[in-house]
């Protein structure tokens, strides 16, 4: 699986080299941003130095947190969208981060007996930390 999707991050030309670390500062040298702003591909370039694997698109990015947890974050035009969806999530295996939803059901139990494996508060903070960088300035 992790062969799959490094593969796929490849094929994508995502963590390509360029030295540009600002949520907005892609472009031709630097790291692909998917047009600047808050977007799956933008926030997907810094969880990646966050030591996420990931499989960004404009909208959504699939991947593995580095406590080996299979996620799935989706982005919503607003946060109010954001919270409507969630009401309507399982919040056991759902986690709301800024106008995104986390997406965690289907991870195995780490051990017999025990729950399902989620997504730590740790991670979910850097979830919010990479989109906070990624936020376009107003204006």
């Amino acid at each position: 699986m992790i062969l799959l999707a490094l593969g796929a991050l490849g094929a994508a030309g995502c963590g390509g080299g360029g030295s540009s670390t600002s949520g907005n500062g892609g472009g031709e040298k630097g790291i692909p941003t998917g047009g600047g702003g808050v977007n799956g591909i933008s926030v997907g370039n810094c969880l990646i130095s966050e030591d996420f694997l990931v499989q960004p698109s404009q909208t959504t990015l699939d991947g593995t947190s580095p406590g080996g947890v299979v996620f799935t974050l989706t982005f919503y035009p607003s946060q109010a969208k954001a919270d409507e969806v969630f009401k309507k999530r399982n919040p056991k295996t759902t986690a709301r981060v800024e106008n995104g939803i986390v997406d965690f059901r289907g991870n195995p139990s780490p051990y017999e007996g025990a729950p399902p494996a989620k997504i730590s508060q740790k991670e979910l903070a850097v979830i919010k930390r990479c989109i906070d960088e990624n936020k376009t300035p107003a204006s």
